[in-house]
């Protein structure tokens, strides 16, 4: 192994070695526990306040934050001196601050303001007797960690405090029992909420179906798949019985094709899926069935011998919202 890789392994095992020292010192810390009360009581946002990495880390603890159900925005502690403490809202708003050492000189004006407007402080350093855990409401104190290539750059401490950060967001959602359905109205665009969306939003319905009586003749049924353009048409049989007719199955018997009787070549026993599924859980199954096509059914009727057909879900819906 070269030396890069050497480095390069070294500096993770350094970073999980910090991990651990952190999922150990929250199994005797009740202060975790405090913060999530405070922030979930909340009438205003968590305002997450670093210096220099810490606040890079605590922007992305921010959006973690909001993204699951808590309001938040994130300050660097030299901004916040310089004009932008007029944006936390007293009585409402709580400061969330993230310090390796808790003693960074911009702190000390920012602890000022929350102290005069009792405005409550979460401080999450790792030294001790440091100003920053002697003036929050709820101190909390994680473990000192060796920093990767033992060098004074912050790695290990602030992969501990996203994780941290990450715990904190998650345990809140969980509190406010934020769901993924929550989730995806604040994701309306991009991989993440479309791989939610239901089926039954998406699927041909009404007068969109392709569906015909199984007793009509070939040429109304390939009227009927050209028209909807969804390359099938369902055969409805007396007793309510849906058979499928693809174009797959016009071309496999195409010699004569217009003498045969529909549900002679009509495929028997259809795919279905609920219309309450995700579409992503709709291309999973036609992907494993090698078809292009599935037939919807209420979910309250999907395990029922025969199925009233409701919608029909096309590859091409899914591809066209972006879900793959």
């Amino acid at each position: 192994m070269n030396r890069d890789l050497q480095i390069a392994k070294k500096t993770i095992q350094t970073e999980i070695k910090g991990l651990k020292k952190l999922l150990s010192s929250l199994n005797n810390s009740s202060q975790f526990s405090k913060a999530v009360n405070l922030i979930s009581k909340a009438k205003g946002k968590v305002i997450v306040i670093g210096t220099g990495k810490s606040f890079i880390i605590g922007n992305k603890i921010s959006s973690t934050l909001s993204s699951l159900g808590t309001p938040s925005v994130a300050f660097d502690s030299s901004s916040l001196n310089h004009g932008s403490m007029g944006s936390i809202q007293k009585g409402f708003d709580i400061l969330l601050i993230f310090s390796v050492s808790g003693e960074t000189a911009e702190l000390n004006s920012i602890l000022r303001y929350s102290n005069r407007n009792n405005i409550p402080v979460i401080g999450v350093s790792c030294k001790s007797p440091s100003m920053l855990l002697r003036f929050s409401t709820i101190p909390i104190l994680l473990p000192k960690v060796i920093e990767a290539g033992s060098s004074l750059a912050p790695t290990a401490s602030q992969i501990n405090f996203l994780s941290f950060g990450d715990a904190l967001s998650i345990a809140l959602s969980k509190r406010k029992k934020f769901s993924n359905k929550h989730f995806v109205k604040l994701h309306p665009h991009g991989q993440l909420g479309s791989a939610l969306i239901l089926v039954k939003e998406i699927m041909a319905q009404g007068k969109e179906i392709p569906i015909i009586g199984a007793k009509k003749s070939m040429k109304v049924a390939i009227s009927e798949m050209s028209k909807k353009k969804l390359g099938i048409v369902c055969c409805r049989e007396k007793n309510g019985k849906i058979s499928i007719l693809t174009d797959g199955d016009l071309r496999r018997h195409s010699n004569n094709l217009y003498k045969k009787k529909i549900l002679k070549i009509a495929s028997k026993n259809p795919t279905w899926i609920s219309d309450s599924a995700t579409a992503l859980a709709a291309i999973e199954k036609m992907n494993s069935k090698k078809i292009t096509s599935l037939l919807v059914a209420r979910n309250q009727d999907i395990n029922k011998k025969i199925k009233n057909v409701i919608g029909v879900l096309h590859l091409h819906h899914c591809l066209s919202h972006g879900i793959k």
